[in-house]
């Protein structure tokens, strides 16, 4: 497999909310970050079965795991809390991959998504956050 990655991936967990766009399918589904770059992000969400279906949270509620995966180069809309403010920031990134997988008993579904658009501030913001965390680990 070859690497495309150009800037280093930080291992922190972010909590965020996804919506598929484009998909008639808008509700946000709570996750957090796996790791981050400047260009993108790896999300990982808790996902369980019941009564034969994959369900994921959405917060409050379960939805079916179907609509994400057939997501091929699908646009998301991310809402990111960045600490230690916990301020959020919005974004439009792409799934590049996905990955549904087992831990023992539970199930994980994985989202890798490249960071296409944010608003001017929130750009910034990002920027800063992930040269911050970067710098501090030297």
């Amino acid at each position: 497999m070859i690497e495309h990655r150009t800037f280093k991936r930080l291992e922190i967990p972010l909590p965020l909310k996804m919506r598929l766009l484009g998909t008639g399918h808008y509700v946000p589904i709570k996750a957090l970050t796996k790791n981050v770059s400047l260009e993108g992000l790896l999300i990982e969400a808790q996902v369980f079965l019941e009564d034969g279906s994959l369900l994921i949270w959405k917060g409050e509620e379960s939805v079916k795991l179907d609509p994400f995966l057939v997501l091929d180069e699908k646009l998301i809309e991310l809402d990111i809390w960045l600490p230690p403010k916990s301020e959020k920031i919005r974004a439009t990134g792409r799934v590049i991959w996905y990955d549904l997988g087992s831990k023992g008993t539970s199930y994980y579904f994985r989202v890798g998504v490249s960071l296409e658009k944010m608003g001017v501030l929130d750009g910034k913001r990002w920027v800063n956050f992930v040269k911050n965390i970067v710098e501090a680990e030297g």
